[in-house]
């Protein structure tokens, strides 16, 4: 067995720029093994797995901001009530998490990240020609992971706003690997496409299973990275609303008051106030500064 060969990305660079017509050729051939088409049973499994886990993903992206939404419209619906409000100074309960104060005074917002998340990220490397055909950003932006030398190879047979688009969703998928780079050229967009090269090279697949896969992997790409993208900032909002609403319901006589004053609303409280079974961890995608 041969031993595997990763590069981080100072390493990526030297061979890329400084090695000559001679690594040039050797990345772009790929490495031994490399020029194996994946075929269809591999393939179909493959791709149906990302789906699904990009599916599950954005279901609890979206499930974690409707509970948000929910919190703050069971907060505004009380908080409009001005015995209430003096129960919570009273009860010194009266300060609450900023954001969610401005959610309350009606201020709109989007998280930053969010707010442009299917667009190409801004590039810090504006001139920088591409070094071997790599886009200079997506050199930038795996300068953390262990990059097989042979995936530098398929990228170069999509154009640089797509090579970082597929970095993108590999580290966000947690899968920096050879296959999942094959796969996501193999279903990349004839307009983001190297010219030249066809798909069949790498991935023994039909016209019309490209036709038919290569939207929705695309569709679902781009809704999975705008979660990801959301992620850090409703999670911890949503930590801050539901810690400071479950102070409220913890206090007897802040119960008592929304028991008698908002029966049909209560059991609705009592609801928010019971924490999810799977809470979310904060890990946004890494950006290029």
């Amino acid at each position: 067995m041969g031993v595997k060969r990763r590069m981080t990305r100072e390493a990526a660079y030297k061979v890329l720029r400084d090695g000559g017509q001679r690594h040039d050729r050797n990345i772009a051939a790929d490495q031994p093994g490399s020029k194996e088409k994946l075929f269809a049973p591999k393939l179909l499994a493959t791709y149906e797995a990302a789906c699904r886990r990009k599916r599950d993903y954005i279901k609890e992206a979206v499930e974690a901001e409707q509970r948000l939404d929910r919190l703050v419209e069971a907060l505004r619906l009380i908080m409009s009530d001005k015995r209430f409000r003096l129960l919570l100074v009273s009860e010194g309960l009266a300060t609450m998490p900023k954001r969610l104060a401005q959610r309350l005074q009606g201020t709109t917002f989007e998280p930053e990240t969010a707010a442009h998340a299917s667009e190409p990220l801004p590039s810090r490397n504006a001139g920088r020609q591409p070094v071997s055909g790599i886009c200079p950003d997506v050199l930038d932006f795996l300068q953390d992971c262990p990059v097989k030398v042979k995936i530098f190879g398929l990228l170069r047979h999509v154009l640089p706003a797509r090579q970082l688009e597929i970095a993108r969703l590999m580290v966000a998928m947690e899968r920096v690997t050879f296959t999942y780079a094959k796969i996501l050229v193999a279903f990349t967009p004839r307009a983001l496409l190297a010219e030249g090269f066809d798909p069949a090279m790498i991935a023994n697949v039909s016209e019309d299973q490209l036709g038919a896969m290569t939207p929705e992997l695309g569709r679902l790409g781009s809704e999975f990275l705008s979660a990801v993208e959301r992620r850090g900032s409703v999670s911890l909002e949503l930590l801050a609303t539901s810690r400071y609403f479950d102070r409220l319901m913890d206090n007897s006589k802040v119960v008592r008051y929304l028991a008698r004053n908002f029966p049909a609303q209560f059991e609705e409280f009592h609801s928010l106030s019971l924490r999810p079974p799977n809470e979310w961890i904060a890990i946004p995608i890494k950006r290029p500064t």
